[in-house]
């Protein structure tokens, strides 16, 4: 899948400071040049933009998957654990109009059907790992003002107890609790190091542009 390019190509942002209203204060040399330097029209290039927004991407789905484990050791199999809704890092991201969400072909709970670039993606990955490829997260431009971050999610040992083998890996108490929670669940029988699913994070310009 190719990520498109930006719709423009640098961006501009200027500070204005309100000037001294006391015409007889010393002049601070200091302080001018600094005003002078805030006050210069910095280029912001496309690809600062997308480097900034791909490792933001990263840290995000890094400290979510982190606080995600930290919490499933912590839980004793309490399924509700694996809401990523209650995680400090999902807040955190919401509170600055990022939304941190999971896709799969196989979801525990029944919800929308991915749509095109969703099913295009995931087919990118699931070619990659089929040829056992090297999975590498990419990011593209949703429309002006937003992009989409991708990462996939792999079968980790801590996730057999929910997402493993029936009998095996999930016990009869958390297969019961998981049947009668989610009657359409398809999210088991996953072995470890497989593709379950990915990671989709929309990023709001904005939100890079002010930290570059």
């Amino acid at each position: 899948m190719k990520t498109s390019n930006l719709s423009y190509g640098l961006l501009f942002a200027a500070i204005i400071l309100n000037p001294s209203c006391d015409p007889g204060a010393p002049v601070d040399s200091k302080a001018v040049k600094e005003e002078i330097q805030s006050r210069k029209i910095r280029k912001v290039s496309a690809s600062d933009i997308m480097k900034l927004a791909l490792q933001t991407g990263e840290e995000i789905q890094a400290e979510v998957t982190r606080q995600h484990l930290s919490s499933l050791f912590a839980s004793k199999g309490e399924i509700e654990r694996c809401k990523l809704s209650l995680l400090p890092a999902f807040l955190k991201a919401k509170e600055r109009g990022i939304e941190v969400s999971r896709i799969s072909l196989y979801p525990r709970r029944k919800g929308r059907p991915l749509d095109s670039v969703e099913l295009e993606v995931y087919a990118a990955f699931e070619y990659a790992a089929r040829h056992e490829l090297k999975m590498v997260p990419s990011l593209e431009e949703i429309n002006e003002t937003t992009l989409r971050y991708w990462a996939p999610i792999i079968m980790k040992k801590a996730c057999q107890t929910c997402h493993g083998k029936k009998g095996v890996h999930i016990d009869v108490k958390t297969q019961k609790s998981l049947e009668k929670q989610f009657p359409e669940d398809q999210a088991f029988d996953f072995e470890e190091g497989a593709l379950m699913g990915l990671w989709q994070i929309k990023i709001p310009k904005r939100e890079i542009i002010k930290n570059l």
